[in-house]
């Protein structure tokens, strides 16, 4: 066991995060190669057919609909047990069952076809394991990471799942037809295709995390008391959290401007299809393109921006005092970035604006993981953080909803313009609010609950 350093945490305990983080970016990588895996499985074995397109959109956003739900409605339970468990036993038991959910589900869909309920009941299990994991880790950081590293440690957490967005259809992509390029003289001439070779890579990478976390000291601290039944334990937990939030408004605040960036970035994937079709039509056929290639150039500048981003925030380290400017200035950035795209009618300026406001939210989300993990009490951060995911998080199905209805009433330009503009004027309020810029103080934090009652 390692003897912890003045600050708390392990004395190697930077070591011990680049050890678990190095893990769980293998499994993270796995994970996006599962993702476009069965995407690909239902387009090429459940409903091939051109007749069923209606049936393969009404699947895949069947699937991503359940996977931004549970995002909400697990998160107070992953917290409420993030607190009341051994959180590196958590991460464990979550990557264990992930790996052998994964590779029964490789096993099956190589010797029947798997139907779309499975493939939603598999969705739902997963992704609730990886909440609960997400949870845990999250928890977990401040224990082993010394404050002045933890806007690095989300930085690197960031650009771990943008390369793994990017990299990982192609990687999967070739896996998928791995079969057709070694022949047809082996067992796996009957697969109908190669999507249980991604999934069986991903169980794979489950397990290998779990094996590392093994070898890892991650403490914990002392459990939280229960509150009677586990529904009552949630309630309370999730009390708990929102009371810790009201008592602080700084923190609170913050909370609103992610809030608020969630609501109009998480529907970049929409902007870049809408505008590509219809807005830049004009351009890019005069450039000679045609749509694939102009929302390809499009996506990959903006896949390229995002990791650019993380790999910036993460060889930085972040600011290491007014940490707060980290989140208000990147997130003033991006409304900009948004309101660019609308405002453009040329393909380079616009996929310009893509890769300069992905960019910028690296440095966002990482300051602001690091802001929450140094101020929120170690033994608190799972019920806390539960109810910042549910309030942040919330938000994501109703910006991307709200996009898409309004867009087939209005052009695409100025509904995007009033998503930038609504960031605009939050993160700018948010910049001229003293009490945020202190958001970063704990005794100011702790002297506003005092002065509140707790």
């Amino acid at each position: 066991m390692s003897i912890p350093s003045s600050s708390g945490v392990p004395a190697n305990g930077w070591r011990t995060f680049l050890t678990l983080w190095a893990s769980q970016s293998v499994s993270r990588f796995g994970s996006a190669l599962s993702w476009f895996a069965l995407t690909i499985y239902m387009a090429q074995t459940l409903y091939p057919a051109p007749a069923q397109k209606a049936q393969f959109a009404l699947a895949t956003g069947a699937l991503a609909i359940a996977a931004t739900l549970l995002a909400v409605l697990v998160a107070p339970i992953a917290g409420s047990l993030a607190d009341r468990t051994d959180r590196k036993r958590l991460m464990a038991l979550c990557d264990t069952l992930g790996g052998l959910l994964t590779l029964g589900m490789a096993a099956l869909m190589a010797l029947t076809t798997a139907p779309f309920w499975v493939l939603l009941l598999f969705v739902i299990a997963t992704q609730s394991l990886d909440i609960l994991h997400e949870a845990a880790m999250d928890a977990s950081l401040a224990m082993i990471v010394p404050d002045e590293h933890l806007t690095r440690a989300n930085g690197l957490l960031q650009t771990t799942r943008q390369i793994s967005g990017l990299l990982g259809p192609a990687a999967a992509a070739l896996l998928i037809g791995l079969p057709v390029m070694l022949g047809t003289s082996g067992w796996w001439a009957n697969l109908p295709n190669g999507v249980p070779f991604a999934l069986g890579v991903d169980g794979l990478s489950y397990l290998l995390a779990a094996l590392v976390l093994t070898r890892l000291y991650i403490p914990s601290p002392p459990p939280a008391e229960s509150a009677g039944g586990a529904v009552a334990t949630v309630k309370a937990d999730t009390r708990l959290g929102w009371t810790y939030l009201v008592r602080r408004p700084p923190l609170l605040q913050l909370l609103l401007i992610g809030a608020a960036v969630n609501f109009a970035a998480s529907a970049i994937p929409v902007y870049e299809t809408l505008l590509t079709r219809y807005t830049l039509e004009d351009d890019w056929t005069a450039r000679g393109l045609g749509f694939a290639a102009a929302l390809a150039i499009i996506t990959t500048i903006t896949s390229a921006g995002m990791v650019l981003g993380g790999v910036v925030i993460s060889a930085w380290g972040g600011l290491k005092h007014n940490r707060v400017l980290g989140i208000l200035v990147p997130s003033l950035l991006i409304g900009l970035g948004i309101i660019g795209m609308g405002l453009s009618r040329s393909l380079p300026l616009t996929a310009a604006m893509f890769g300069f406001t992905v960019f910028a939210m690296p440095f966002a989300m990482a300051h602001s993981g690091g802001i929450w993990q140094a101020q929120v009490p170690r033994e608190m951060q799972g019920r806390v953080f539960a109810v910042r995911r549910v309030i942040s998080r919330f938000t994501v199905p109703l910006g991307m909803a709200l996009v898409s209805a309004l867009a087939t009433r209005f052009p695409p330009g100025p509904v995007i313009v009033g998503m930038g503009v609504l960031v605009v004027v939050v993160a700018a309020l948010q910049l001229l609010n003293p009490s945020v810029r202190r958001v970063d103080d704990r005794e100011y934090l702790d002297g506003l609950a005092a002065a509140k009652g707790g």
